[in-house]
């Protein structure tokens, strides 16, 4: 690996002339040894080499000899390059415009020797004395910088960060293994660890409306490094309830209908109520409260139980959208989509009153009773009564009797009768128009009335 680096490295320099598949040739030496390099600690695990000799020497190729000293061998700094001692050498050769050669991947904290050889127009000098120089073992990660921390989920926070700076020039030696993240909030702090080379961490367990803070430091062969400095403050948000699918709208009359809908999934957080809206525009208007002039309504506080509700007070033969969405004690949900739009039924005028007939008849004074007619969609404000003296109401005369509402059903009294037969019929009214008269209710005060025996 060494010398596939060594190699790679003086190509980077842009003078290999050796590759890791064919061997150097061995060359005779005809000149004196050459001038010991000069070999420079890099961190981490690696060194520099540079050779040394005159401009005048014309120097066309250089050779480099290195290998890691062996476990409990003498110092071999000074010594004559040319000595043989047996030992398994890793040789480079390089052109003189590469004056400075890097050797990364060496065993750190480990001694190792360097010598050098040139090629001059002469011939080739001897190998230099030898040099000793200890690659330096890494430093611990520096600190991380820019920690981002964001929501996920409702749990859930991503934190990412940018590696050490003096990570990239640790190849293979120096690399982050392995990470922590720091999280903080105001009553504790844990740590979790992150395997791998990585840049992001999802946490979990987050609880909402709580202030967090989060630090990673980094691990390589050397130890922790520094934590970063804190993010900026994060909160998850409070887990209001889910949106909703549409609602959906059933039974339709003049005036109400009927919304469905369904509970949203289930959470450790209860539903407390629903609410709806509904309008007669063809979509809701932004930030708009309950106004029935601007025909938007919403209706609060249905009970969490419910699952359909009946919507009242809509408008006779108006288009209706609806959303539905849930409350709980974080806050509201977000409104569901819009719902098909359903219509109610167009207004007319009221029904036929079809139960007219006389309770109370005395003398001179009666009283008539009936049921009240169906408003269809607009409210009756008032009736018409009319009498006659024959069956066919050939002679009829008509009058706005006063009528009131008691349990239910409308009543009128007429007073100051004349001992006759008389036929009775009554019409509603509402602003569309006058319903069709009754049925005639028939009163004969010419036959004595008596209250019957006990």
């Amino acid at each position: 690996a060494s010398l596939a680096r060594g190699i790679e490295n003086s190509w980077a320099g842009g003078g290999a002339m050796a590759s890791p598949t064919r061997s150097l040739e061995p060359f005779a030496p005809v000149l004196s040894a050459a001038a010991e390099p000069v070999v420079l600690p890099v961190p981490a695990g690696a060194v520099k080499v540079l050779p040394r000799w005159a401009e005048e020497d014309q120097v066309r190729r250089w050779r480099l000899k290195y290998r890691q000293q062996e476990q409990g061998e003498a110092d071999r700094s000074g010594e004559q390059g040319s000595l043989d001692d047996g030992l398994a050498w890793v040789e480079v050769e390089l052109r003189s415009f590469t004056r400075e050669l890097p050797l990364v991947g060496l065993q750190h904290g480990e001694p190792h020797i360097f010598k050098v050889a040139v090629e001059t127009p002469h011939g080739w000098s001897d190998w230099s004395t030898v040099v000793s120089c200890i690659p330096p073992s890494p430093l611990p990660p520096g600190k991380c910088a820019a920690v981002l921390a964001s929501v996920h989920d409702d749990t859930t926070a991503l934190v990412a960060w940018t590696r050490p700076i003096d990570c990239a020039a640790a190849v293979n030696i120096g690399e982050v293994g392995c990470y922590r993240v720091l999280i903080s909030w105001p009553n504790g702090q844990r740590e979790e660890m992150v395997e791998g080379d990585i840049d992001h961490h999802f946490v979990t367990g987050l609880e909402c409306l709580t202030d967090y803070r989060f630090q990673v430091s980094g691990e390589n062969c050397s130890g922790w490094g520094e934590y970063s400095d804190l993010s900026p403050v994060l909160q998850v948000p409070p887990p209001v309830p889910h949106r909703l699918q549409q609602p959906t709208l059933r039974r339709a009359t003049h005036h109400t209908a009927v919304i469905q809908w369904q509970h949203p999934q289930s959470s450790g957080v209860p539903v407390d109520s629903f609410s709806f809206r509904y309008t007669t525009a063809e979509a809701f208007p932004e930030g708009k409260v309950a106004n029935p002039e601007a025909h938007y309504v919403e209706v609060t506080d249905v009970p969490s139980n419910a699952s359909q509700f009946v919507i009242q007070n809509l408008r006779p033969g108006q288009q209706y959208i609806f959303q539905v969405r849930a409350l709980n004690k974080f806050g509201k949900g977000v409104w569901s989509d819009t719902s098909i739009p359903s219509r109610t039924l167009e207004g007319k005028a009221p029904s036929k009153i079809s139960t007219l007939a006389a309770p109370n008849i005395y003398r001179s004074f009666i009283t008539l009773q009936w049921t009240p007619a169906e408003e269809n969609g607009y409210e009756v404000t008032s009736h018409l009564m009319r009498y006659a003296n024959k069956e066919d109401m050939s002679d009829a005369q008509e009058m706005v009797p006063i009528v009131v509402n008691k349990g239910g059903l409308d009543q009128c009294e007429l007073r100051h009768l004349k001992k006759s037969a008389y036929w009775f019929q009554i019409a509603a009214f509402n602003e569309v128009g006058i319903s069709g008269w009754s049925d005639p209710c028939h009163v004969n005060l010419s036959v004595e009335h008596r209250l019957e025996d006990a």
